[in-house]
Order: structure tokens, then sequence, then C-alpha cells
């Protein structure tokens, strides 16, 4: 799967927002801080407008072919539940569709197009606590629309060279992942736009427009405002599990602590008693299928530390669910000799340029045999498996009939060259799955090989 970053906003919001939600209707905002009058009435379309609503369809169509828009109905209802409201009873832009969608990509990130297109993806998704703080992303991209931005960026962008910098950051990434998001921008000939507003996002003024447009459309749609507020805070000591190759803009960007102070200003100047926040739990039941989406991402791309992260946030508020104490196991598992946190080397310069060679330079099975090789891998690889056995186990109590985790224990089983053990959970799945799972020749192949290791004489 395709990796897609567009870091011109990101709202990366874990904080303390976490409030008891009031069920009466919150009053809107005063109306001196309502947003602004439509800016439609003044923007007349150029052809170069045209071209760039056109790539914006084009682009559109070319995610939903590729298959990167998550499709869950519940989740879409709240997406599009959260959008509208913050849309409010604003008049609708000319040439302007509103469309909220989920894209299936573990880097953290919303942007909208001049369409009237908002991605928020399931990276992002992963991240947010509650209601309110997905409306602050909502409410903040939608300003970009309903203001003309992508227009108005696009038309400055023309009388600038911009190219060669873009695609030299697109040289400098990893294949697969940020690198092929721009390359498979460039390849379908889309719009310099997208590309610069991926890498650089839009311009100091465009953004603090946004910035106010949108937290006055959730103050007045019924949201507390400091949502807006943290979320900047968040994003400011964002920090990643892992070595990330693609170009983090956004870290100790100059202009984040003044937009989070201007933000927190309005918001202590316009919050009601009853604005609206949301539960945590009820926020993580329904964007679940993001989460797992990325759990499972994450675990293909190497990236098994954010994976234990996301899968135990689950269970912490799931506790019995059985899948995604499986997702644990199978996260635990996947870190292998990897500590679950950063050390102290992988900081400094050298433990970063570490890193980078082994993600660059080495399969997923190198750098495991590299990481058994320093003091303490074998003790860490163990207390991995004996996390994800832990997990698995719990998934088979919470149910028996659960067969994925006597799959994956099977699987830790071989791992740990417990071959009898292994062959019991692997006919154990095999019984459970009969005919309908798609590997369970896999799996027949898998149980051959652990019964003949076991009658093996010992080397």
């Amino acid at each position: 799967m395709s990796m897609i970053l567009s870091v011109f906003f990101i709202l990366a919001i874990f904080g303390p927002l976490e409030a008891q939600q009031p069920t009466a209707t919150s009053q809107p905002a005063p109306k001196s801080v309502q947003a602004s009058e439509d800016p439609g009435t003044a923007f007349h379309f150029t052809k170069v407008d045209n071209e760039l609503r056109a790539e914006a369809d084009a682009i559109d169509a070319r995610y939903e072919a590729n298959g990167l828009v998550l499709h869950d109905p519940d989740l879409q209802a709240f997406i599009d539940t959260v959008g509208n409201r913050v849309l409010g009873d604003r008049p609708v832009p000319e040439m302007v569709t509103y469309r909220f969608l989920v894209l299936r990509t573990t880097w953290v990130n919303a942007f909208a197009q001049a369409n009237g297109s908002v991605y928020i993806t399931t990276g992002l998704l992963a991240l947010l606590e509650n209601e309110a703080q997905l409306a602050a992303i909502l409410a903040h991209e939608t300003a970009h629309v309903y203001e003309r931005h992508p227009y108005l960026e696009n038309r400055s962008l023309r009388k600038k060279t911009v190219a060669s910098e873009i695609l030299a950051v697109a040289a400098a990434c990893v294949p697969g992942g940020y690198a092929s998001w721009l390359a498979a921008i460039a390849g379908a000939n889309a719009s310099r736009l997208l590309l610069v507003e991926s890498v650089y996002g839009y311009s100091r003024e465009l953004e603090s427009q946004a910035d106010h447009d949108g937290i006055v459309a959730m103050t007045v749609a019924g949201y507390n405002p400091h949502a807006m507020a943290v979320a900047f805070e968040l994003l400011d000591q964002d920090s990643t599990l892992e070595y990330e190759p693609s170009p983090t803009f956004y870290h100790d960007h100059p202009d984040l602590k003044r937009r989070r102070e201007e933000a927190l200003a309005f918001a202590d100047a316009h919050t009601s008693t009853n604005a609206r926040t949301g539960l945590k739990k009820d926020y993580i039941t329904v964007v679940a299928p993001a989460i797992l989406s990325d759990i499972n991402a994450d675990i293909e791309s190497r990236r098994p530390r954010t994976a234990v992260a996301r899968a135990t946030r689950l269970v912490a508020t799931f506790p019995d669910n059985p899948q995604y104490q499986m997702l644990l196991g199978s996260s635990y598992r996947a870190l292998g000799a990897k500590t679950i946190d950063q050390t102290p080397d992988e900081f400094t310069p050298d433990g970063v340029e570490k890193q980078r060679k082994q993600v660059l330079k080495m399969t997923e099975q190198e750098e495991q045999k590299a990481l058994l090789k320093t003091p303490g891998g074998q003790a860490t690889l163990k207390e991995n498996q004996e996390k994800a056995e832990k997990a698995f186990l719990a998934a088979v109590e919470s149910n028996a009939q659960y067969a994925l985790a006597y799959r994956e224990l099977g699987f830790l089983y071989q791992d740990e060259s417990r071959f009898a053990d292994s062959a019991i959970n692997y006919r154990h799945y095999l019984q459970l799955v009969a005919d309908t799972s798609l590997d369970r020749l896999r799996i027949v192949r898998r149980l051959a090989e652990v019964e003949k290791l076991q009658t093996a004489p010992p080397q």
C-alpha cells in the first residue's frame, strides 16, 4: 500500500482535552466572531483555476481507483456529521462539492482540494482522542476551501520555481513511502500546487486565515475551541517511535507557538459552558477501523513500535476484544529484538545515521540479526515474545473460537523452535477455518514443516 504524506497542516492531538459530554446544544459564538462573508462573490475563475479543479477531480478518482479511500459506513457517517457541523449554514462556494474522505495511510495528515474534497488520513484519526479535535481539523481544512486558498496559492506558485526543490526532497526519501507519493502525483501530471502543499504547506497569511475561520466555525458549531490550541501544542511536541526517512517540516515550526497562543486566546474568550468535546471511548469506537488499518500497515512497513502503541490503546479501551489482543501480540512479535522505546543512542547523529542505513539498506531479517548481536538483544527478543504470547492467549481466553489467535501462536512458537506447540495451534486454526481461509495452504505447509522438525534428530 502506498504511503501518502501531505504535511501542509498536521494536527497530532493526544492532549488532556478529555471531558464529560454535555447533552445540551452549545450556544453559537457572538456575531462579532462569525466567519468571513462568502469569498466566492469576489472570485472569478480563470483557465488556470479550471485546470486546477480538473486536476483535483482526477486525484480524487485516482485515490478511489487505487483503493486508498477507506470505506466504513459508521466511520464515514461520523466524519460526515462532524464535517457538516463545522460547515454550518455558510454558503457553498461556486464549483465546490464538500466531501469528507478517509485516506489509508499511516502518515499523520489532513488536506483539502480546490473542488471541496477534504481528506483525513487514518494515521491522523489514530492519533486523535475525541470529536472536538476532529472538528478542529475539518474546520481548518474546510476554511481553506471556503476562502479559495488552493486557487490563490496555485496562482502564486505559477510565479515561482519550486519543482526542483520538491523533486530533491522526494529523491531523499525512502522508496515506497513519501517519495512514492510525490512520484505518483508527478506521474499523474498533478498540479504543482499539491506537490508544494505536500511539503511546505500554505503561506503564513493563508494558514492564519484558515486558523481563524476554522476555530470560529467549530465554535459556532458548538465544539470546544480549546481543541485547536491543544493541537498546536501537541504538534510542537510531536515525536515518532521509529526513524522517519521523510521530512518533518512542522517539527520546531517557528509559527506553532504563536498559532497556539492565538487559538488559546480565542478559546478562553469564546468557550461556552456546554461546549462539545466528546468522550475518548466513543471516539475510539467509531474510528477503530482506521486504527486497525494503521496497525496492519505499521507491521508490514517495519514500524512495530508504532503498531504496539496503537494496539495497546485499543486493548486498554476494549480489553476483551480478541481481535485487538491478537493485533497487540502480532505487533510485539514484529518488534522482535527491537526495544519498545527509542534508546538514547538513537537520538544522536550517529544513531540517526545508523537507523537510516538499517531502513534503507537492510531487510527486516537482516536488521533483526544485527539487533540480536547488540547488548541486550537476546533479552529484548525474549521479553517481546513473552508479551506476544500473553496477548495471543488473552485473545483465546476472550473467544476460544477466534481462529487467528491460534495461527499467530503457531507463528510465534515456530519462531521460538517450540515445534510441538506450534503444530498444535496450526491444527486448531485449520480446524476452525475449514476451507474458508485464503491462507489455508500456507498454514498446511507450515504445519508439515514443524511436524518434520519435531521428528528431526537434534543437531
